[in-house]
């Protein structure tokens, strides 16, 4: 008899896949912690399976129903693989490293199943919006894109909203490399003109997906709660979680 598995809901599925999306980047950011993608296994098979068996072990086989029939074959190697060594890598650090890897694909698997139970925008964004303010310096503005990755970054000038690139900040940056006054003391709207930035896409949180591949082009779309005149900016939805 198949293993019992409960479908998930679209809200459910967003809120697996950004499990298991923090599990990849805690993989990333520590080579040697794989435990992490072993502890969203272990949650989302609890669910599927509808009970908590305390073992990761005895959800490979309701994990491996929700894996398209091309990849099955690989999921289940990488997570036999992750399975057996999960107590004994803490204490091998060359080992564990090497399950990380096998950790990430495993990751990238049950990923690309979740994206596709997902229906709205509100289900791939992200939260945590990070604005830069007008009177902002050049150097902080340039700190904050390099702590965080980030290529665009939104900014509220005369009402609107925008993004500025990095490119805006890195063409700014080297033409001022001898005037520390304009890179450490300048205000990023004294360094920069409307002209100079890109008007901000806009998508509703509860917009069809489809509906943001019409608006997203090569930078991010804020998202909005309505579009009423006391609407609220809700999150911020990037080319990179369409993913």
């Amino acid at each position: 008899m198949p293993p019992v598995a409960y479908p998930l809901s679209p809200d459910e599925a967003a809120y697996f896949l950004s499990l298991f999306r923090r599990a990849r980047y805690q993989v990333l950011d520590d080579a040697e912690d794989f435990r992490s993608v072993c502890f969203a296994l272990e949650e989302l098979g609890c669910r599927l399976k509808g009970k908590n068996l305390r073992s990761l072990s005895k959800y490979k086989e309701v994990l491996t129903r929700i894996i398209c029939t091309k990849s099955k074959n690989e999921f289940s190697v990488f997570f036999e693989m992750v399975k057996i060594a999960r107590n004994e890598a803490s204490h091998r650090g060359v080992f564990a490293r090497n399950l990380a890897s096998k950790s990430l694909k495993i990751c990238i698997f049950i990923e690309k199943e979740l994206l596709e139970m997902t229906t709205s925008v509100r289900h791939l964004m992200s939260e945590n919006v990070i604005f830069i303010e007008p009177f902002f310096r050049l150097s902080k503005v340039r700190e904050i894109m390099l702590e965080n990755s980030f290529s665009y970054l939104p900014i509220i000038l005369n009402g609107q909203y925008y993004f500025i690139s990095d490119f805006n900040i890195a063409k700014i940056w080297h033409e001022n490399k001898n005037s520390d006054a304009i890179r450490y003391n300048t205000e990023i709207k004294s360094c920069v003109s409307e002209s100079d930035l890109l008007s901000a896409d806009e998508l509703l949180s509860n917009d069809k997906i489809d509906e943001a591949f019409k608006k997203i082009r090569d930078r991010p779309a804020l998202v909005f709660n309505g579009t009423h005149k006391n609407r609220s900016l809700v999150g911020i939805l990037a080319p990179f979680d369409l993913l």
